[in-house]
């Protein structure tokens, strides 16, 4: 297998890419940090970014996999990206270099473990097997929406730990591949809402929730906006700035319920704490893991 590797700047980025797709039909790879710094620069950031990120060089690569004689096509792909180069004046580099071909369909399995959080042990779902004990959480993670290995996550199910469910209402809200939801559900919870606003990470949450047995409603939509009547639960995994958005929490747990955050950088959980206090929560518990801050606070 041959790997193609096309160095260009973020104005040729898009043509490089769509040429290069004609040779390597599985896909290609942009690694471009404006992309990242648009985003960041929008009404979509995150709270969070890892400084490398926006350090990277100005230099964008695109790169694509070509199975074959790469003396096949040597010269259709110069001829085409010469074309590009010249008509829009950008910079274009070509390299290769021969790869060995792995089987990714079963090697990238090895990346995922089992996570044990308390009794909750989150199950990639070829691993089944080997589980013995807790309660289990199935997940295919094929998909990559959350697979319990990031630092809020394991917050989240350590607060959830502590509750009785026991015919609960509860709202998962940037539900992800659900797996607090699913938790909750297993620890007793008469019913499950499970929220998100994209299609993709509802459908492999749908998928999560046939693999674990669990009913739950699934629906498109942000954070708590439309919910009418009132839950003895919502689960937040998201980010500081969007929990923030969050405003109607107050109006929706019940009084006496629990709301658990989490996704939260530490310098902001303290400006947190307080803006949910003032909608009527006081703070039961606060986690950390590193830099994450998880919190369990309830409705009084």
């Amino acid at each position: 297998m041959i790997k193609i590797t096309c160095k260009t700047n973020h104005e040729g980025a898009e043509l490089v890419a769509d040429a290069l797709y004609r040779y390597s039909p599985s896909g290609v790879t942009v690694l471009d940090k404006e992309d990242v710094a648009e985003l960041w620069d929008s009404e979509l950031v995150f709270d969070y970014l890892d400084d490398a990120v926006l350090e990277r060089p100005s230099e964008v690569s695109v790169i694509g996999y070509f199975e074959g004689d790469f003396s096949e096509i040597s010269d259709d792909i110069k001829e085409v990206l010469s074309r590009i180069q010249k008509e829009i004046n950008v910079p274009i580099s070509l390299q290769t270099e021969e790869v060995k071909e792995e089987d990714w369909s079963e090697n990238w399995k090895k990346f995922y473990e089992i996570i044990e959080v308390g009794d909750f042990r989150v199950v990639p779902v070829w691993k089944k097997d080997e589980v013995k004990d807790g309660t289990v959480i199935l997940i295919d993670p094929g998909s990559a929406f959350g697979t319990g290995e990031h630092e809020s996550t394991r917050l989240c199910l350590s607060l959830l730990s502590e509750l009785d469910l026991t015919g609960k209402s509860v709202i998962d809200t940037g539900a992800g591949s659900g797996i607090l939801g699913i938790a909750a559900a297993k620890k007793g919870a008469k019913s499950v809402l499970f929220r998100d606003i994209d299609p993709s990470s509802l459908h492999n949450l749908r998928e999560n929730l046939e693999l674990n047995a669990v009913e739950g409603r699934v629906e498109r939509a942000s954070l708590l906006d439309g919910i009418e009547g009132k839950v003895d639960l919502v689960l937040a995994n998201i980010t500081a700035d969007i929990l923030s958005k969050m405003t109607n929490a107050g109006d929706v747990v019940k009084r006496g319920g629990f709301l658990i955050m989490s996704g939260i950088i530490d310098k902001y959980a303290a400006d947190l704490i307080r803006l949910f206090e003032g909608k009527g929560f006081t703070l039961v518990r606060e986690e950390r893991d590193g830099i994450w801050v998880g919190l369990l606070m309830r409705r009084v």
